[in-house]
């Protein structure tokens, strides 16, 4: 168990480098039995934890899960693979979506209580990124659900090893975003300190209003005025470091 701890607290560890976050190691604690590794950073405007814990939803009785904080707090969203699994409260009289892939609809079973902007959200990249999630490790199985402002992206089992965990993380963060962009316009995007309307975005570096050739972080998605950006010849968001980026045009 401790070998498995100390393979496990390495990981993430390196992690914490990769991603610019804080990692508290796992093992045994006086009085509290086992505890698990956790990792928590900022992705952008988003606070996002990545962690472990006893389940019951998948069969293994085991999970890992990347939480993000979602803007609108009162959309209420599960996409499963698990057709049996139990429904979240707030979709259950809402009639299941159904996509014209067949394929995705053989192999997720998605509820709201938003129907409308769900419909537009799910579209192929969106699919494509699920289906990556769904095959990435052994059992094929994904259970996702927004609710009270927290985006729950869970895969079956305790993932350990750098390789797949560190994918888990980066099609989680692509998944994020897919769903960002489609789904942002007029809404605020709350953090745990602040919150800002995403139609009057401001640079860290300026700190003057984006109107026009506006930049992210390749990195961490922090938007940028872009003469700032080449100005600073770096991301502005503390501890990021970024020295690459894409235009809002590019999207």
């Amino acid at each position: 168990m401790l070998k498995q701890f100390g393979k496990w607290n390495r990981t993430y560890s390196q992690l914490e480098g990769h991603f610019v976050g804080k990692s508290k190691t796992g093992g045994a604690t006086f009085g509290l039995g086992f505890i698990k590794p956790t990792l928590a950073f900022d992705y952008g405007r988003t606070s996002c934890l990545l962690q472990s814990q006893a389940s019951s939803i998948f069969k293994t009785g085991k999970l890992t899960e990347m939480a993000l904080l979602w803007p609108n707090p009162n959309l209420k969203l599960q996409i499963t693979t698990l057709f049996d699994a139990k429904i979240e409260r707030g979709t259950k009289k809402i009639l299941p979506i159904e996509f014209r892939q067949v394929a995705f609809n053989s192999q997720f079973s998605v509820r709201t209580n938003q129907f409308e902007q769900v419909n537009k959200v799910l579209n192929y990249n969106v699919q494509s990124l699920l289906i990556r999630l769904r095959n990435l490790t052994q059992p094929n199985e994904l259970n996702i659900s927004i609710k009270r402002g927290k985006l729950r992206i869970q895969k079956p089992g305790f993932i350990k090893d750098l390789a797949p965990l560190h994918d888990f993380i980066r099609y989680s963060l692509d998944l994020f975003d897919q769903l960002m962009l489609v789904s942002t316009e007029g809404i605020d995007f709350l953090n745990e300190n602040n919150a800002t309307v995403l139609e009057s975005i401001t640079c860290p570096i300026c700190s003057g209003g984006i109107t026009e050739q506006m930049v992210l972080c390749e990195r961490c998605k922090t938007p940028h005025c872009r003469d700032c950006w080449e100005y600073n010849r770096q991301c502005a968001t503390y501890a990021c470091q970024g020295t690459s980026y894409f235009s809002t045009s590019e999207i």
